[in-house]
């Protein structure tokens, strides 16, 4: 391997620890179905189906729509 290609494979090697850093965060962000309780209730004979965190600790992990992510370039 000469010089180049393996400055080319570090940066590689850099750039994917990297984005499976961030993809660990964002798998612990991630919410399933099974976070949730169903409840329903008919308002004016319309269903109305309201879904609440069973977990509120879930809730608390999660970004704001405030924060700009910066993309992996």
């Amino acid at each position: 391997m000469t010089i180049t290609e393996s400055i080319k494979f570090d940066k590689l090697q850099e750039e994917n620890e990297a984005l499976k850093k961030e993809l660990a965060e964002l798998k612990q962000q991630q919410l399933y179905k099974e976070d949730f309780d169903e409840y329903c209730q008919y308002v004016n004979g319309r269903r109305e189906d309201t879904f609440i965190i069973k977990d509120k600790s879930l809730y608390k992990k999660l970004p704001s729509k405030d924060v700009e992510y910066e993309k992996v370039k």
